[in-house]
């Protein structure tokens, strides 16, 4: 059945081989292969930045964008890419890409995109130098100027069959910098979100008033704390606090983040401090049909945060018309924080907390011991104490990853007994039970964080982990896409991790769609590294393979597959036997 011709505006990428025929000449098979894995190559970074790919014929490649921006993300991280895969090939047979964009009116009908747009991006690539990317100027207007890319002007250009000139430009990455992500990140292969069939919502950062940056920590450790107490109410899906701090620096409306975080609901707030009290102005909007739900000015006693921070949570749950399930009327709105001080130092750890910085985590940790001394009876400092020295360990920022997670463990340990409900100390305590091997334990420990903490996209992340390691891989994909709902601006080891529960689910080109995202986003991600050469291995694609292994070599020459398989802590042995083998098929060492 023919598909009905539309018409419609889009951003056009078009790309081609440079000299295909000189290297089809070369050696006719493997440049096929070659030219082929480039434009698969292609077609995933397309897709990692929300576009598609109509056409991919011979030598050139047709890909639709909504963004400009986007456009050139995809086609400066697969140049980059491209280059450095080329630079370690042998002989001569190294495929090199031309890439125009270009925005224009465009016809889609049969899968395919015809029209004016389509063809400018195709003569813009034609003037692009091998392994360069040319701009047309009207699209170049649309790119924000934040974004890490030089752009250099080739002028006005009479391209053939336009007959107006066409400014153009040419477009590369700044020196030292990296392409940045997908705004609100991308899943390779999947849609971009699902609907909820819950209230959904997002917290703007709170701004501060009175300009006097000293106080900036209470706006923000307001938010976050709200944050906190929402995140543990099993009725209502709520965006990840990462993603959303996003929009910190940016002037945006309701119904702009509603729609690009698809979700129904935004939380705004001010926070001003003045002579011992505190002034709170908040907002909830209906993003979709633009109209305030509910809204609100507070004026109290400094003393009175807490209650105030709790009066606002109650005050949404009530005009989202949520309902608490037995239990967290008291659980998730409880203040276990009575002493001011202790707030305050919370909220000042909070603030650096979340700056996910190497510094930023040691302040946090100074705070939260601050709260631990000031109210010793509150499990708060003790879950948050946990969460810092996690932190340490999972991002290398310790010279012991094994100390730091044995303190986090620690630390987890006093929080579950003085009662935490935060639902953060069972994260870390499912962590430590996972590495030492108790499989049922680890699983135990990880429900109760995801009942206690719903839409935390730590709590559902590491779900998905322990999922992954106890060879119930099918249900770590689903859980890592719930995490990923819930935080569409996503860290990239998620996308290690999901490349990781394809592989094991069989979804091989899932895998590798995943992996190499996860190394695009991170260079420096040898584990990534590491299953896109499983993948490569199990799929029979040897030359692949061995190119992996001798990139994983380069980073780490001491590198054992034996080794590394022993760190994974998977349940069952078999799976460990299986990824052993195809890494020593690849050619790394015993």
């Amino acid at each position: 059945m023919t598909d009905t011709p539309s018409r419609k505006l889009a951003v056009l990428l078009h790309a081609d081989v440079v000299g295909s025929t000189s290297l089809v000449r070369l050696n006719e098979t493997l440049a096929h292969e070659r030219i082929k894995d480039v434009f698969v190559r292609l077609s995933e970074s397309v897709r990692s930045y929300g576009g598609t790919t109509h056409e991919l014929r011979g030598d050139a490649l047709v890909a639709e964008f909504g963004r400009a921006s986007d456009a050139v993300c995809a086609a400066i991280a697969f140049q980059d890419a491209n280059t450095a895969l080329n630079a370690s090939l042998g002989g001569d047979l190294r495929p090199r890409l031309r890439v125009g964009i270009a925005m224009g009116e465009v016809i889609v009908a049969d899968n395919t995109i015809t029209g004016d747009g389509v063809v400018l991006a195709q003569r813009l690539e034609q003037i692009a130098e091998p392994g360069g990317v040319c701009i047309q100027g009207a699209a170049y207007e649309t790119v924000p100027k934040r974004l890490p890319f030089a752009f250099e002007s080739l002028g006005e250009q009479m391209l053939k069959g336009f007959d107006e000139p066409v400014r153009a430009l040419k477009v590369a990455l700044k020196t030292g910098e990296s392409v940045p992500p997908t705004e609100f990140g991308v899943l390779p292969g999947e849609p971009i979100r699902e609907p909820s069939d819950r209230p959904s919502i997002a917290l703007l950062p709170f701004k501060s008033l009175g300009g006097d940056s000293e106080h900036e920590y209470l706006a923000a450790g307001i938010r976050h704390a709200i944050q906190a107490t929402l995140v543990k109410v099993s009725g209502l899906f709520l965006i990840g606090s990462d993603t959303v701090s996003n929009y910190r620096e940016e002037a945006v409306t309701a119904h702009q983040v509603a729609h690009d975080l698809g979700v129904r609901y935004i939380l705004e707030g001010a926070v001003q401090q003045s002579q011992g009290r505190i002034r709170i102005t908040v907002q909830l909007t209906d993003g979709v049909d633009r109209r305030i739900v509910w809204a609100e000015r507070y004026d109290r006693e400094l003393a009175d945060t807490f209650a105030v921070q709790d009066e606002i949570t109650t005050e949404v749950l009530k005009a989202l018309d949520v309902t608490l399930v037995s239990g967290e009327q008291t659980e998730a709105l409880r203040s276990t924080l009575t002493n001011l001080d202790a707030l305050h130092a919370f909220y000042r750890g909070l603030n650096h907390w979340y700056a996910r910085t190497k510094d930023g985590n040691v302040v946090a940790r100074g705070m939260f011991e601050d709260v631990v001394r000031l109210q010793p009876d509150s499990p708060v400092g003790a879950s948050y104490m946990c969460m810092t020295h996690w932190s340490d360990a999972l991002n290398g920022w310790s010279e012991s990853k094994e100390h730091s997670l044995q303190v986090a463990a620690q630390w987890a340990e006093k929080a579950v007994a003085l009662d935490d409900k935060s639902g953060l100390s069972y994260i870390v305590l499912a962590s430590a039970h996972l590495l030492n091997h108790r499989h049922d334990e680890a699983l135990a420990t990880c429900y109760e964080a995801v009942k206690l903490r719903t839409s935390c996209p730590a709590a559902n992340s590491y779900l998905a982990t322990v999922f992954h390691y106890c060879g119930r891989s099918a249900e770590a994909v689903a859980q890592l896409k719930e995490a990923i709902r819930i935080t569409p601006v996503y860290p990239p080891w998620f996308l290690t991790l999901l490349a990781a529960a394809y592989r094991e689910c069989g979804e091989l080109d899932q895998s590798i769609s995943a992996a190499e995202e996860a190394i695009r986003r991170n260079p420096d991600d040898v584990q990534a590294r590491v299953i896109l050469c499983s993948d490569y291995s199990l799929s029979g694609r040897k030359e692949r393979a061995e190119q992996l292994a001798r990139e994983i070599l380069a980073v780490n020459p001491v590198f054992s597959a034996t080794a590394y398989v022993a760190n994974e802590p998977y349940k069952d042995p078999e799976t460990a036997r299986r990824l052993t083998e195809c890494l020593l098929a690849a050619g790394l060492p015993d």
